[in-house]
């Protein structure tokens, strides 16, 4: 007998809320007070929605997250996301993923930093990936992988995080990022 999506959904609801509370508490002493991991709700999607607008985001960034997050989350119920706030107010970075077919590894579909200067510019890189590998190992997962960088800088970026560049055939395979936990 299948699970049923919404059981599905409630089960790794539990535990997306419970690998926030762990990537929460493992943060660095000097952010634990200013910067809140949580769920992506309502409120972020309003926030985001001015990100798609704004003449600093990337060329590259063609992801809508007003449109797109709510199919994504009903399609993939087992699928990581974060929204990183900081001081409870300002909105930095969306995450979202899903662990593949296996459950062997977690992909990272979309990382985001909001489009401007804001209190964690080069941290929602790392924050996500913290916070991607406590669920990706609460799931079982063995690998986290970063899929299809948008250019070669972001790609240099993520390799300073110990990440490996797999050139992937975009017919068939995309290129990804991989690491291990």
């Amino acid at each position: 007998m299948q699970t049923s999506h919404s059981s599905t959904e409630a089960k790794y609801n539990q535990l997306r809320d419970l690998s926030l509370e762990v990537a929460q508490n493992n943060l660095p002493q000097g952010l634990k007070d200013l910067v809140d991991l949580k769920k992506i709700d309502l409120r972020a999607i309003s926030q985001a929605r001015r990100w798609e607008y704004s003449l600093s985001r990337s060329d590259d960034a063609d992801w809508s997250w007003e449109n797109g997050f709510r199919s994504y989350a009903y399609r993939h119920p087992k699928r990581f996301e974060l929204a990183i706030w900081y001081a409870k107010a300002e909105l930095c970075g969306l995450s979202i993923g899903k662990p593949t077919y296996s459950g062997a590894k977690l992909r990272l579909d979309v990382i985001e930093g909001a489009p401007w200067n804001h209190p964690l510019k080069r941290k929602v890189v790392e924050l996500s990936v913290a916070a991607a590998e406590v669920y990706g190992d609460s799931i079982g997962a063995e690998q986290i992988r970063i899929m299809r960088p948008v250019n070669n800088q972001v790609i240099k970026y993520y390799q300073e995080f110990g990440f490996t560049l797999f050139n992937g055939k975009q017919s068939n395979t995309p290129t990804y990022l991989w690491r291990n936990l």
